[in-house]
């Protein structure tokens, strides 16, 4: 199974720009609960906060055989500027973006590697968006969204019903 704190947290501590700017990897519940982040924010100012929660999708082409799950993962890629300085809130938003530009690269060329492991990237869309200029207090920066697909055995066990 697809395990993507330790991807993205791999993917963070590889990156050349990540480690040259002081990205800090850490584990938040979605995007609206970032305890995780809250904690290093008195040392630390850039972060790659990744969701430990997903949204999952049981499918299948005829909806009785090979069924597959699909996940949706969640990473915001934050950085703080002087607020309320503008310009380099502009500044630190670019650093965000380049960043993610960067990991969507490497997602695409982990694409083929993790298809041997069946687990398909979904490559042909990767939402993001930006955060607002009020979403937190001197921080700036964007959220992504990978999507995965993984086979599923889904077998029914009459041992595990009563009738």
């Amino acid at each position: 199974m697809f395990d993507a704190i330790k991807y993205f947290t791999r993917m963070t501590e590889m990156n050349k720009l990540c480690q040259q700017e002081k990205f800090k990897p850490v584990v938040i519940s979605n995007t609206d609960n970032l305890e995780g982040l809250l904690e290093e924010y008195r040392e630390n100012d850039r972060f790659i906060a990744i969701a430990d929660t997903n949204t999952e999708n049981l499918s299948s082409d005829d909806g009785t055989y090979a069924f597959t799950k699909r996940r949706a993962f969640t990473v915001m890629i934050l950085s703080a500027y002087n607020y309320p300085d503008m310009e380099d809130r502009q500044r630190q938003l670019d650093l965000c973006r380049e960043v993610f530009k960067q990991f969507v690269t490497r997602i695409i060329r982990d694409k083929y590697t993790y298809d041997e492991q069946m687990v398909q990237f979904e490559t042909q869309s990767i939402p993001n968006s930006e955060l607002g200029r009020y979403y937190l207090s001197g921080m700036t920066g964007l959220y992504f969204t990978l999507y995965t697909r993984e086979p599923i055995d889904l077998e029914y066990n009459k041992e595990e019903w009563n009738g």
